[in-house]
This record gives C-alpha cells, sequence and structure tokens, in this order.
C-alpha cells in the first residue's frame, strides 16, 4: 500500500494501529468520533477525520486546522495504471435524468462547460422542495435538453454529457 499526500509518497509498514513510515513506528489511538492520536518517536498529533471515500480512496484529514488530502493506492492500482486501464472500471455518463417529477427552477451550467463531480448542476423543485442536482463524475457539458420554468417528468433526460 502507498499513501500519496502531496508531492510526497510513502509505504508504511501496518500492523494492528501501528505503522513503521520512513524508519519511525507510529501509532494511530482512536478517541472520540472522528478524532484520533497519531503518536510518533518524539511527536503526538491530534487529528480530525472530516472524510473517508473508499470508492475513490481518499481520506481527509484536519490538522492544526489545516485540511490535508491523502489518496491511498494499493498494488493493484498501480499495476491498472501503469498499463493505462487506471480509468477502465468507471462509468460512463452518458445523461443526467430527472429523478423525480418537478419544476426546473434553475439552469447552472452551459453547453461545453466542464463540472467537477459535485458541482451543482441545476436546481429542480419537487413536493415543495428544493433539490440541488449535483454531477456524478467529472464531466462536459454536451447539451442542455431543459429550461427554466419547464416542468419535467421522472427520467426525463435534462442534460447529456461528452
Amino acid at each position: 500500500m502507498k499513501i500519496h499526500w502531496k508531492d510526497q509518497q510513502f509505504e508504511p509498514q501496518l500492523q494492528d494501529n501501528r505503522a513503521e513510515l520512513n524508519g519511525e513506528l507510529w501509532e494511530l489511538i482512536p478517541q472520540t468520533q472522528g478524532r484520533a492520536l497519531m503518536v510518533g518517536p518524539q511527536k503526538t498529533m491530534a487529528v480530525e477525520i472530516i472524510s473517508i471515500d473508499r470508492t475513490e480512496k481518499t481520506v481527509v484529514l484536519q490538522y492544526k486546522g489545516i485540511k490535508h488530502s491523502l489518496r491511498v493506492s494499493e498494488p493493484l492500482d498501480d499495476l491498472l495504471k501503469s498499463m493505462g486501464l487506471d480509468n477502465a472500471m468507471q462509468t460512463k455518463i452518458a445523461e443526467l435524468k430527472a429523478p423525480m417529477p418537478g419544476l426546473v427552477l434553475d439552469v447552472l451550467v452551459n453547453p461545453g462547460q466542464e463540472v467537477k463531480k459535485g458541482d451543482k448542476l441545476l436546481v429542480l423543485e419537487a413536493m415543495k422542495m428544493e433539490n440541488a442536482i449535483k454531477a456524478p463524475a467529472d464531466l462536459t457539458i454536451s447539451a442542455i435538453k431543459c429550461q427554466k420554468g419547464q416542468a419535467v417528468d421522472k427520467n426525463q433526460v435534462l442534460l447529456s454529457f461528452d
């Protein structure tokens, strides 16, 4: 296993809650939910675990008020990347359909625009609630198939992607 942080790469040797990292032994001691102590040979760090995304293999930690994003890769990830197959398992998304019937309150994107996973694409009102519809992946908008003020049915195509 490798941990990638900024421009650095670490290969810790893990055993239970201990890891040997660059020749130093560190212990991870869970505290309250979302918090842990990292105890090293000459330093103890209190960290907060902001998020863990098992699909993307990322961890976001906060230490002294600064967020640090870590990416974990395993030998299989490295092999797939060396073969040019690191994106082979990603699903190709061609269009976004309305998850429920409703009224399009706002379209927040334009054709040709590149969006990142989680970016707001449009606002759909359904059952008197506003729902921000977000990008399911990093995509490029190819066409907008709805407009502000339009009533849409469930599964109606709202946007298409390249």
